[in-house]
C-alpha cells in the first residue's frame, strides 16, 4: 500500500493513498449518540492552512442544526468578549438555518447526496471554524473521510473547515456551499467508483454552488463579483493547469457559468454523477442529454463569448452570458494585443500556451482607406509535436455586422482571407487555443506553440476546399441564401442548409432580416448538404421535420441516432416558438 500524501489545491485536499473506494471500510464510530452541546473535540488541521502552523487544535461545539454542527477554535472563541460570542453564536445558529433550508436541499438536488450517513455513522456533517491563512475560505480534506487506522490523522467525519476570517461576512454562505460541494463530489467519485475528480472541475462545481444557493443574486459586493474581477484581471489563464492561484478560480467560475447558461443545471447532474471525470465527465453528460457539441466546441464558443458578450450575433445566443449579471456592461475580455498599420505593416508573432487557454488577437486599421491590397491575409502554424489547435475568429464590418468563424486547419496549418478589409474598415479577433491534452491535468502543464502572420494582399485566391461537406464558396455561418428564382431561403451552418419554412419562422428570430438573404446560383446552393433535424434550445429531444411542416421526435438513444446514420452537424437548435410552429406527428423509432 502507498503512503498517503495530502496535496492541498485550494479549498480541496486530495487524500491520495493506495485504500479504494471498496476499502473504505465500515462506519469508524457513532457520532449521532455522543454529541451534545459545549462537547469539545480535538481535531486534526493541516498546518500548511492553519494561521499558527498548528496540526491540532482544540474545538467546543456551539450550534447545530438539522444536517450540520458548527465547532469554534477554543484559543480564537477564549479571545472574544460577551457580545462578539453573542454574535458569533448568532451568526453560525443563521448559518446552520441557511445549510439545512438552502444549500443542503438546493446541492444535493443538483450534484447528488454526500456520504450518509458516511464514515461516522452520522448524518450531519462538521464544521469546524478556526484561524486559518488569511487567503483561505476554507477548505476539505478527504483524508477525513477514511478511517484512523488508514490515515492516523483522520478526523473520521463528513467534515468541512471555514475561516474565521469570513465567518462573520455576508459571504459566509458562499464558502460553505463551495465546500459542500466538494464533500459531495468525494462521495460521488471515489466512493462510488473509486475516482479522483479532476482538480479544475471540482473546483468549477465548487464555484458554480453560490450562485446555484442564490447567494450572487444580487451583483454588487457578491462572492460573482469578486471572480469577475479576477478573471478579467487574467482571462487567459489557463482552465484545467490548477496552480491554487487566485486566477485558477476565476476561469473556472466563468467557464462553468457559461456552461450551465446554456445547458442548464442537469449538466451537472449529469457530469457529477457519472462514472467519468475531468471532460471526459462533461462529455458524456453532453451525450446523454442528446446533444451533439463537445467539451471541445462549448469551449470554443466561450471563448468567443467572454469578448463579444452579445446575444445578437450568430444563432442560438451562443455567444453571449444568459445570467442578467454577466452582461457586457460587467463582463467581456480585452484584446491581448493589437496590430494595425495594413496594407504597409506585415505582423509576425511566435508565442506558446498552456492547454484550453485562448489568447485574443486584434487586426485593425482603424480608419477607413482606398487601397489595392485590401484583403487580410491570416496564416497560422501551430506546433505539430504537441499541438491540437482550433482557431475560431470574429469578423466585424460596417454597421457591427459580426459573424464567428474558425480557421481551416490542416497538420495544424491555415490560412483566410478577409475581403474589404481596409476599405470597410473591418476587425479581425483570433482566438487560438490548444486541445491538446484532455484528461491528467496537473498544477504545471507543458506549453504548446504556435505562429501567425498578417499582411495585406490584392485579392482573395481560389481555393479548393476538400473538407467533407464543405462547399467550395463559403459563406459565414449563420448566412441566409436562397437559388436564384427560387423562394426557399436557407440558414447555412457547416457545410449544412436549413430551409427556413414559413415567414412566421424566420420573423420569429430578430437577428435575421430579409434584406441579409444571398442570392447565390442552384449550382452554389446544391454544393450545401440539406439538413433537417432540429431541437429547442434547452431541451434535449431531437425532431426530424418534414416538408409538410410537420416534426417527429426521434425516439432513440444518442447511440441509436448514431447507428442510425444520422450525424449530429446536421442538427439546429432552434426557438421553442419554432419547435412548437410545426405540428407533431409520428414518433421516429429505432429500428
Amino acid at each position: 500500500m502507498k503512503k498517503y500524501l495530502i496535496v492541498a489545491i485550494g479549498g480541496l485536499f486530495i487524500c491520495l493513498t493506495g485504500v479504494q473506494a471498496a476499502g473504505l471500510g465500515p462506519p469508524a464510530q457513532v457520532l449521532s449518540s455522543k454529541i451534545l452541546a459545549g462537547e469539545q473535540v480535538n481535531f486534526y488541521v493541516d498546518a500548511g492552512y492553519d494561521a499558527f502552523g498548528r496540526d491540532q487544535i482544540t474545538a467546543t461545539l456551539r450550534a447545530v442544526g438539522d444536517n450540520i454542527y458548527f465547532y469554534v477554535g477554543n484559543d480564537y472563541w477564549n479571545k472574544l468578549d460577551a457580545n462578539q460570542r453573542d454574535l458569533l453564536k448568532k451568526t453560525l445558529e443563521d448559518l446552520a438555518d441557511q445549510f439545512d433550508q438552502v444549500i443542503y436541499p438546493k446541492e444535493r438536488a443538483v450534484f447528488g447526496s454526500e456520504w450518509s450517513p458516511g464514515i461516522d455513522n452520522d448524518k450531519k456533517i462538521t464544521v469546524l471554524v478556526s484561524q486559518l491563512v488569511n487567503d483561505a475560505g476554507g477548505y476539505f480534506n478527504a483524508c477525513d473521510e477514511f478511517s484512523r487506522s488508514q490515515i492516523p490523522t483522520s478526523n473520521q467525519r463528513e467534515m468541512l473547515y471555514l475561516n474565521t476570517l469570513n465567518i462573520l461576512s455576508d459571504k459566509n454562505k458562499a464558502f460553505l456551499a463551495h465546500e459542500f460541494q466538494h464533500l459531495i463530489s468525494f462521495y460521488q467519485k471515489t466512493v462510488l467508483y473509486g475516482l479522483e475528480e479532476e482538480v479544475w472541475l471540482n473546483e468549477a462545481r465548487s464555484e458554480y454552488a453560490p450562485t446555484l444557493c442564490g447567494y450572487n443574486d444580487v451583483y454588487s459586493n457578491s462572492y460573482l463579483a469578486d471572480r469577475v474581477d479576477v478573471f478579467l484581471d487574467e482571462p487567459s489563464d489557463s482552465l484545467t493547469e490548477w496552480k491554487n492561484k487566485v486566477a485558477d478560480y476565476g476561469v473556472a467560475t466563468l467557464f462553468l457559468h457559461y456552461l450551465v447558461d446554456h445547458y442548464g443545471t442537469e449538466i451537472l447532474t449529469r457530469m457529477t454523477l457519472n462514472d467519468k471525470v475531468g471532460i471526459a465527465s462533461i462529455n458524456q453528460a453532453l451525450t446523454d442529454l442528446g446533444y451533439s457539441e463537445t467539451f471541445s466546441d462549448i469551449f470554443a464558443d466561450w471563448a468567443v463569448a467572454v469578448y463579444l458578450n452579445d446575444c445578437q450575433v450568430g444563432s442560438e445566443n451562443k455567444y453571449c452570458y444568459l445570467n442578467d449579471n454577466l452582461t457586457y456592461q460587467r463582463l467581456h475580455v480585452d484584446y491581448s494585443a493589437s496590430y494595425s498599420g495594413f496594407p504597409n505593416l506585415i505582423v509576425s508573432r511566435s508565442s506558446s500556451i498552456k492547454d484550453w487557454s485562448p489568447r485574443w488577437y486584434r487586426f485593425r486599421q482603424g480608419t477607413i482607406a482606398s487601397t489595392d491590397k485590401d484583403v487580410l491575409k491570416l496564416e497560422f502554424d501551430g506546433s505539430t509535436t504537441r499541438g491540437d489547435f482550433r482557431v475560431p475568429y470574429i469578423v466585424t464590418g460596417q454597421n457591427s455586422q459580426t459573424t464567428v468563424q474558425f480557421i481551416p486547419l490542416d497538420n495544424q496549418e491555415g490560412v483566410i482571407y478577409v475581403p474589404d478589409f481596409t476599405s470597410l474598415n473591418k476587425s479581425v479577433i483570433m482566438i487560438p487555443f490548444n486541445q491538446y491534452k484532455k484528461s491528467g491535468f496537473s498544477g504545471n502543464e507543458a506549453l504548446g506553440s504556435f505562429s501567425f502572420t498578417a499582411s495585406s494582399v490584392a485579392e482573395v485566391p481560389v481555393i479548393e476546399n476538400s473538407q467533407e461537406n464543405q462547399p467550395t464558396v463559403n459563406y459565414p455561418e449563420g448566412s441566409l441564401i436562397r437559388a436564384i428564382g427560387d423562394y426557399k431561403v436557407y440558414i447555412i451552418k457547416n457545410g449544412y442548409r436549413r430551409w427556413i419554412q414559413k415567414a412566421e419562422i424566420f420573423n420569429a428570430y430578430g437577428h435575421l432580416r430579409w434584406e441579409d438573404i444571398i442570392e447565390v446560383s442552384p449550382e452554389e446552393l446544391a454544393e450545401y448538404q440539406e439538413a433537417w433535424l432540429i431541437r429547442a434550445d434547452g431541451d434535449c429531444r431531437v425532431y426530424e421535420v418534414n416538408a409538410d411542416g410537420t416534426k417527429h421526435w426521434l425516439n432513440m438513444t444518442a447511440e441509436e441516432f448514431v447507428i442510425s446514420g444520422r450525424l449530429w452537424g446536421m442538427v439546429y437548435i432552434v426557438n421553442s416558438f419554432e419547435r412548437d410552429f410545426y405540428q407533431t406527428g409520428a414518433d421516429v423509432l429505432f429500428k
